[in-house]
């Protein structure tokens, strides 16, 4: 089984789109579908440092610009084989003091100094247009429309494809918004407004998060759809085999978020680890200073200390080891009562094949390494005992 495709969301560069705050929900979203998504704080941007991970974002970069030699890597980290998606906002370049034009328009692209509105379409006010004219493409699959907020337009060239323009009654009219491009292995998507994602703001429409899965997972290379949203489809009349897919696609993404959350949380376990570890050195080295000033004391004063209290480096890992087989003994039953909930929904015929395979291919995978670990913990903890 490949591993999750990770996505790096950059903050060298003052991005107004970050993880922790205005693209939180989009994070959430993104891992709720596959996809490993972390923030990019490694400045300066180096190629042995974006290698491994399939997208780079930059949410709208904020008074900052990106160096020749930075604008360099990421043009051959996307003909090498790399997705890159570049999000501005009304004003462009200009209005934001960045430079992302100079990277985007090796790819065709250029953000436009303008601001979109539309009078008729929006969702309150005029800077807040919803844009409907959507050409078909993989990333704009069941999208009906989207919600396009404080963005501008931009200047489309060469080999690149505009996907997403301006209505006929817009400030500017018929103009590019949203564009992709391919270049070498790569793939690039352009967006006047990184707005469309914001928490609380475009991401809260249907449309935004179909494109963001779409995006993303055409950027990474994979070729896999967003499934259409059927909910409002499910209305008085609708058949009833068409409200049971919808639920079955809930039932579907509830159980993906659960195996999803399986591997998010062996993460968190090896963080924690890594810090017992370190806490574990700090006692040693106590226990070791508190056994020689009790030695001295006793061989100064003839005052005896006890010391039995503080274990020795053999007995504190001994309790550690048990500790680590009764929790990896736990993991274990418990990846296999969720095995054995979904073949009991895979052959009732509730659950698709090609779902059933995916997520039980990612718990064995998991279910090996646990049975790998707990193999070696239990040998280690019988060798200390000989």
């Amino acid at each position: 089984m490949s591993r999750r495709m990770k996505i790096f969301f950059d903050q060298t560069q003052n991005e107004r789109g970050r993880l922790d705050t205005t693209y939180s929900s989009l994070g959430k979203l993104l891992k709720d579908n596959d996809f490993d998504v972390e923030p990019y704080t490694e400045f300066m941007i180096l190629a042995k440092h974006i290698k491994d991970a399939e997208v780079m974002v930059f949410g709208c970069p904020n008074s900052s610009k990106l160096r020749p030699a930075e604008i360099d890597v990421l043009t051959h980290y996307v003909k090498a084989g790399g997705g890159l998606l570049l999000l501005s906002l009304s004003g462009g370049d200009r209005g934001l003091m960045n430079n992302l034009s100079k990277l985007s328009k090796t790819f065709g692209i250029e953000f436009a100094n303008t601001a979109v509105k539309d009078e008729r379409s929006n969702a309150g006010l005029p800077t807040m247009p919803f844009v409907s004219n959507i050409m078909a493409h993989t990333c704009t699959e069941d999208v009906q429309d989207i919600l396009y907020p404080s963005g501008c337009s931009l200047n489309v060239s060469g080999s690149a494809v505009t996907v997403v323009s301006s209505s006929d009654m817009a400030d500017p009219a018929n103009q590019p918004v949203i564009a992709v491009a391919e270049y070498g292995k790569g793939r690039v998507i352009c967006a006047g407004s990184y707005e469309i994602f914001r928490k609380g703001g475009g991401l809260k429409h249907a449309g935004n998060k179909t494109f963001a899965i779409n995006a993303l997972r055409w950027l990474s290379g994979d070729v896999r759809l967003a499934k259409p949203s059927k909910v409002a489809k499910s209305k008085k009349g609708t058949p009833a085999a068409e409200v049971s897919s919808v639920k079955l696609d809930e039932m579907e993404g509830a159980l993906r978020r659960l195996v999803n959350a399986v591997f998010d949380l062996q993460k968190d376990i090896g963080k924690v680890g890594e810090q017992v570890t370190r806490v574990d050195s700090n006692v040693e080295m106590l226990r070791s200073q508190f056994q020689d000033f009790a030695e001295k004391t006793q061989q100064q004063f003839g005052v005896m200390i006890p010391t039995k209290q503080f274990k020795t480096p053999e007995e504190s890992q001994e309790v550690d080891l048990q500790a680590d087989i009764k929790a990896l003994q736990r993991e274990v039953k418990s990846i296999q009562k969720l095995k054995d909930h979904i073949n009991q929904r895979h052959s009732s015929g509730i659950m698709a094949k090609e779902t059933y395979d995916e997520q039980i291919n990612k718990l064995d995978t998991r279910l090996q390494n646990l049975k790998k670990h707990l193999k070696a913990k239990k040998k280690e903890l019988k060798d200390l005992g000989q």
